[in-house]
């Protein structure tokens, strides 16, 4: 091991499993092991809970559940690891992967069964898989939520007697949830967990990162936290689980892992890899660590949160009447699918020796300003100063820094797209994720509810950022969430679940709510062994 912090002549505290982040994962751990026998505790770097899932859309990627098969949408096991091994571009495990998916649907019923939180399939087909045409994707049902109706109502009462559930972390801009609906979603999943904890007198501390791991005879037997300034230290006699998050807020190691621009999130600020790190100390593999969610962004000026730092926010867009340009004023991807943005955000032009796109602008003509609102600005025409505005094409580029003359021709061919309700650039609208999108935003609309002309002035542009949701990469586990050293050899004590665990039941894809349903099924089953050991 590379360094080793001794254990102290006398702990703080002494539980049977210490959960180092109140991430879904953290949290389900710790119910799992009251529920088996064992004392846990909770530990939280910031002085709020749940992290980015808190503020994310809740959604948990569980294939063939209940909930799905309960409304005749059929699935399989077969089906999961067809569509898995056919976009994973060969990076996934196969174990962890089988983990995931058998034992998804059996976390979901424990849960349902033992805590307040109740989950949902969507009852449209607006939340379809990114990838559904793959071989066994598929178009609705493997994505569930927090049950809408169910869940609020016990959380808005719980809120007002136990003050840990109102340490939800709430969205700092009012963005994904916003103060009219304070219990879905990400905050729903979260809280419904935290009371979980409350009603089993599970401690939950704040505001005690996590500094570093205790070894004692080469096996991790606990952590040094801190608290109130001074040293905690916390054994857990069976085992310690690492369930900080992601560390897309650390700008170095987002400079030395991750192959893009300057890089910005919108998750919790307290998501700086400090359980990568405590890993790296202790050997740790790691793998995807170049995986993010990549997807355009902004952050205005009051967008400043946790010590002063600027938090970005997601930019619309799959919407008709808009579309993204680059430096070269062309367009350079799918703008119903962020995962496609990502790509082009992303592409480097390796004989010119510079990102081929980047930087990225956002286009809109009045006809979507007449229609939608832009992040903090009303429909109509008042701009900000984020955002460029002008009566011709040919002014808004002047304004941007593009090349006018290409920036009308894309503007004029998208045109004649948007006209025939056809895109053979980059095919906007053809797969079964944007048609589904498409109907659920505009259902009806002809030729094309994703394509729309830019021909209305004034025009409106804005150079956007490149943010993620959260980084992928992490250290590597077995199927019980034991962290694998370099050798490939299990570091005794040590567990890792949330985006502290590397994204391979996936490889090298993404698909809403595999962060958060892998997190709490590696908690689930981290608790498990740690139940056995």
């Amino acid at each position: 091991m590379l360094k080793q912090t001794a254990a102290p002549s006398k702990w703080d505290l002494e539980v049977d499993l210490v959960s180092v982040g109140s991430s879904g994962g953290g949290l389900v751990a710790a119910i799992m092991a009251h529920d088996l026998g064992m004392s846990t505790v909770v530990l939280e770097k910031a002085d709020t809970l749940g992290g980015g899932t808190a503020i994310s859309g809740g959604a948990i990627w569980i294939p063939f559940n209940d909930h799905m098969l309960d409304m005749g949408i059929p699935d399989s096991r077969e089906d999961t690891l067809t569509y898995i091994r056919h976009v994973s571009m060969g990076h996934h495990d196969e174990d962890l992967l089988a983990a995931y998916i058998d034992t998804g649907p059996e976390m979901v019923r424990y849960l349902e069964a033992h805590t307040p939180l109740k989950m949902a399939c969507e009852d449209d087909a607006s939340r379809t898989e990114y990838c559904a045409d793959a071989p066994g994707g598929k178009p609705m049902g493997r994505k569930l939520w927090p049950h809408p109706e169910t869940v609020p109502p016990i959380l808005e009462e719980a809120e007002k007697v136990h003050p840990d559930v109102g340490k939800v972390r709430k969205d700092p801009v009012k963005f994904l949830i916003g103060p009219r609906f304070p219990w879905v979603q990400g905050r729903g999943l979260i809280g419904a967990l935290v009371l979980g904890c409350v009603n089993r007198g599970i401690t939950i501390m704040t505001d005690t990162p996590g500094r570093n791991l205790v070894v004692e005879n080469d096996r991790i037997v606990g952590i040094r936290a801190q608290r109130n300034g001074e040293d905690f230290f916390v054994k857990g006699r069976k085992g310690v689980l690492l369930a900080t998050g992601g560390f897309e807020w650390n700008t170095e190691m987002n400079k030395r892992f991750i192959y893009s621009p300057p890089l910005n999130a919108y998750t919790s600020p307290s998501n700086e890899g400090d359980g990568h790190i405590m890993a790296m100390e202790a050997g740790a593999a790691l793998a995807l660590m170049d995986h993010s969610i990549f997807q355009p962004g902004l952050s205005l000026p009051t967008d400043v949160v946790d010590g002063g730092r600027k938090l970005h926010r997601p930019f619309i867009y799959g919407y008709p009447h808009m579309i993204m340009v680059n430096r070269h004023g062309k367009r350079c991807c799918d703008e119903a699918f962020y995962p496609d943005m990502g790509r082009a955000l992303c592409a480097y032009d390796r004989i010119k020796g510079e990102y081929a796109n980047w930087p990225v602008f956002w286009i809109c003509d009045q006809n979507f300003r007449d229609t939608m609102p832009v992040v903090n600005l009303k429909r109509g025409t008042d701009v900000a100063e984020w955002m460029k505005k002008g009566e011709t094409l040919i002014e808004l580029a002047e304004a941007l820094g593009i090349p006018a003359g290409n920036f009308v021709e894309t503007v004029e061919r998208f045109n004649r797209f948007a006209a025939e309700g056809k895109d053979p650039d980059f095919r906007r609208g053809e797969s079964t994720f944007d048609k589904q999108w498409g109907e659920f935003v505009f259902p009806g609309r002809k030729p094309s509810p994703l394509l729309g002309p830019i021909e209305k002035p004034p025009f409106y542009g804005v150079q956007i950022s490149l943010t993620t949701a959260g980084n992928l990469g992490g250290v590597v586990t077995n199927t019980h969430a034991q962290v694998i050293d370099v050798r490939g050899n299990i570091l005794p004590g040590l567990y890792a679940t949330s985006n502290t665990q590397a994204m391979l039941p996936l490889g090298h894809h993404y698909d809403s709510g595999a962060a958060q349903g892998k997190s709490m099924i590696f908690g689930y089953l981290a608790a498990k062994h740690m139940a056995k050991t």
